[in-house]
């Protein structure tokens, strides 16, 4: 947001426009492919591991199973880690222990 310039418009807009707007607004610019942007690397080399953090701190404007979707071919060559705040059942995510998304993954717990 601040490369956009649009970080210190944020409250405004929210007391303004409401919370429904802004995050319309925001997902218009946080888009996956934005985010990917900044967290390309390459080449990948053997044992690189990429560490997933802070898909709770992004939900709504993003939602896990875009960001993984979009990954997946950035990343094909290296294992993805990502740490997340609630539950897998061996097929869905449950955010926080309250949002099912019923999106299939290729996954597994590590605990």
């Amino acid at each position: 947001m601040e490369d956009k310039r649009v970080l210190k418009s944020v409250d405004g807009l929210e007391e303004k426009r409401g919370k429904e707007y802004l995050l319309k607004q925001l997902q218009k610019i946080a888009t996956p492919e934005a985010l990917l942007e900044y967290m390309k690397y390459e080449p990948h080399e053997y044992g690189d591991v990429l560490f997933l953090t802070g898909v709770g701190k992004i939900f709504p404007f993003m939602r896990s199973h875009k960001m993984l979707d979009s990954m997946q071919h950035l990343f094909e060559d290296i294992p993805i880690v990502m740490f997340y705040p609630g539950s897998f059942n061996g097929q869905d995510l449950g955010l926080f222990g309250k949002f099912l998304d019923g999106h299939y993954y290729r996954a597994f717990n590590l605990l």
